[in-house]
């Protein structure tokens, strides 16, 4: 591994001129405070295998001998990792102290990853790289890209040995292109290598749709991943919609942000208008605007409860499925009805019609006793071929 030391010699190596303006002898303090200037300046240091760190090269360097402190401009440079390489590195200036002990890297500055099979790029306007240690102290606007995801913070540390971003401070997570997802975040640690994200929370985000609506989303923390662009909202989870007074309650719950979807395969309730929604696992697609309610399906309104073993509800035109043993009771008379499947269409104030076209539905009413007349037979279970009812 090259010694700090070695910079002297590898700068004195480098150089095509002393920056000399003159032939006139010079005192000692005056050849003392003149710095070297070396251009095409190229310095490389390796791991104790002998394989490449890292290496920079810029195309004029001023070297202060006394002060021991080299100052670069369009730095260049590229970090390996077991001998490949890893990171393209460049900065619009360079500050190196110590004789590398420590660089400065100062303006606008950007490391972009070279797997081509998981491409990344991170920025900032300052950088504090220690080279021996293989780490990077970032303290303004660290930001890294992968895919359309983006990850800002105030702070940040990479570790390059770890290929791993950690991110404190007013830490934000936006997804780029239409209807983004954007969401503020506890401290985040993000492994470049595999995508995978944590993030601690409060969780606090909102979905902005075409038109202007916002969704609104809230948990305590998320895990996630980058490259598959999903994240795992821990629970208690809330997705709220205020336009159209919805709101959902769930567990874990995964944004999948290719597909524009949320799912979750564990209990939920929600609320829309007047209506009370649960279930054991939903499917909300923003896309086809649809939720899906797969297991133990629930509606509730005043007066009126459906079950189902699986409901599905299109926000956007209002249509509306119940299948499988599906039951529906109304407190008025008693009324219990049952079918396979029942259609209905679901209202502005959430209030919701369903119907059977077509279909069997077996109804049964309990009517309050009469006043006393002669006794009939009592009549049997009435069947109905197309009945509509109010839930």
């Amino acid at each position: 591994m090259t010694r700090p030391g070695a910079w002297i010699a590898a700068l004195l190596l480098a150089s095509t001129g002393l920056g000399l303006t003159s032939c006139q002898p010079r005192n000692r303090e005056e050849e003392a405070a003149q710095p070297f200037v070396f251009r095409d300046l190229n310095l490389r240091q390796d791991d104790p295998q002998g394989r490449p760190l890292w290496e920079i090269s810029s195309p004029e360097t001023r070297y202060d001998l006394s002060r021991r402190l080299a100052q670069a401009r369009q730095l260049r440079g590229v970090l390996y990792r077991q001998g490949k390489p890893l990171y393209r590195l460049t900065a619009s200036n360079a500050v190196v102290v110590n004789d590398g002990e420590v660089v400065q890297l100062e303006g606008p500055t950007r490391l972009q990853r070279l797997d081509p099979e998981r491409p990344a790029e991170l920025t900032a306007l300052r950088v504090r790289w220690y080279p021996s240690q293989e780490r990077m102290e970032i303290d303004q606007s660290p930001k890294v890209v992968q895919g359309n995801l983006q990850l800002t913070a105030d702070e940040a540390r990479f570790l390059i040995n770890a290929d791993r971003l950690e991110l404190r401070r007013s830490a934000q997570l936006r997804q780029l292109g239409e209807e983004p997802v954007r969401l503020t975040l506890g401290a985040v640690d993000w492994e470049a290598a595999t995508g995978a994200l944590t993030a601690r929370g409060p969780v606090r985000g909102e979905r902005r749709l075409a038109g202007g609506v916002i969704q609104r989303i809230a948990a305590p923390a998320l895990r996630g991943n980058t490259l598959a662009q999903t994240l795992d909202l821990q629970a208690p989870v809330q997705l709220e919609d205020p336009s159209r007074a919805a709101l959902l309650e769930a567990q874990l719950t995964r944004l999948n942000l290719k597909s524009r979807t949320a799912s979750s395969s564990q209990p939920f309730r929600g609320r829309y208008g007047k209506t009370l929604l649960s279930g054991n696992g939903f499917v909300l697609d923003t896309v086809a605007n649809t939720v899906a309610v797969d297991g133990a399906c629930r509606l509730r309104q005043p007066g009126e409860q459906l079950t189902a073993q699986r409901c599905q509800w299109n926000w956007k035109t209002g249509e509306a499925t119940a299948s499988g043993q599906v039951v529906l009771r109304r407190q008025a008379n008693g009324q219990e009805s049952r079918a396979e499947q029942l259609q209905g269409r679901v209202g502005d104030d959430g209030f919701a019609i369903f119907s059977s076209p077509g279909g069997q539905v077996r109804t049964v009413l309990r009517l309050p006793p009469a006043r006393p007349a002669p006794a009939r037979p009592a009549a049997p279970a009435r069947q109905a071929r197309s009945a509509a009812f109010r839930l």
